[in-house]
């Protein structure tokens, strides 16, 4: 077994779960994926010796970081769409299976092959004739005008609505507990293939969050009299959009493998992210 890795090399902890890994895997054994004068420098591999791996074949992905570490690392392999396992070293770590505290016995599940994958539905991002991958979810907002947005939704050509305020949020099911929830959106298990609508500050006080289902394809249309709306993807790629642009969203039929283990929880990770914790919890 070979995995492919993919860091963050500002993570104060990063060279913990380097040495767990190193503790299963021989250097031979990882395709160093990014960053790689950083591992050269701080892991005794040269320069030579990951340029030779890097290309080669691997059979699991791992990323090392935040949700933000995550989420470039499967954009930047969704090509190869393998088995995804995330370790989280950040702040909050929703994508995450793994952190610090059970990174060990992670790898060790991962090297007896003691795993199972869920398959977790991503956008697929149409704007100018140019494709994009969203893990997390699509932002349209006014962008630094003070101007109130209208942003036309169509589905498959029937109209859905008009959405008059700062902006709209569509997020896949693995998103939800992002900038959707913030924004009033639902918690949505993450293995649902399905869009979320979810309005920002609207200027009207019966707009709520809806939900769409797999099929939908939704095409989204700028106004024609407001130039510089902002487009963001994942919090990571920011576009800036003309008058009258159109974005079309749809789930893509190439689904991400997210790896879970045997004592995977999802009720508890809820609880101990979200901080739902009373009486009766103790």
């Amino acid at each position: 077994m070979r995995i492919g890795l993919f860091i963050n090399k500002r993570k104060e902890k990063l060279s913990l779960v380097m040495d767990i890994l190193f503790k299963y895997f021989s250097k031979s054994e990882i395709v160093f994926l990014n960053e790689l004068e950083f591992i050269s420098s701080q892991f005794d591999v040269s320069i030579d010796e990951l340029n030779q791996f890097k290309n080669k074949h691997y059979d699991i992905l791992i990323a090392v970081g935040g949700d933000g570490t995550t989420m470039s690392a499967i954009r930047s392999q969704y090509d190869h769409n393998k088995p995804f396992l995330s370790i989280h070293i950040g702040n909050l770590g929703f994508l995450a299976e793994s952190d610090l505290n059970q990174a060990t016995i992670s790898i060790e599940n991962l090297k007896n092959n003691n795993f199972q994958t869920q398959l977790r539905a991503v956008f697929k991002v149409s704007v100018n004739d140019t494709d994009y991958t969203a893990i997390n979810d699509v932002v349209i907002d006014r962008g630094q005008s003070g101007r109130m947005i209208s942003l036309d939704v169509e589905d498959r050509g029937m109209k859905v609505n008009t959405y008059e305020g700062d902006g709209l949020i569509i997020s896949t099911a693995n998103g939800s507990t992002g900038y959707s929830l913030s924004a009033g959106g639902p918690i949505v298990s993450p293995d649902l293939h399905l869009f979320t609508l979810t309005p920002i500050c609207s200027h009207s006080l019966m707009t709520r969050t809806i939900v769409l289902s797999k099929e939908s394809k939704l095409s989204i249309r700028t106004p024609s009299n407001q130039d510089k709306v902002k487009l963001t993807i994942d919090g990571q790629t920011m576009l800036e959009l003309k008058k009258n642009s159109k974005i079309d969203i749809k789930i893509d039929s190439k689904k991400v493998p997210f790896i879970l283990f045997d004592e995977s929880n999802y009720y508890s990770k809820l609880k101990t992210k979200m901080g739902w914790y009373n009486s009766r919890n103790k």
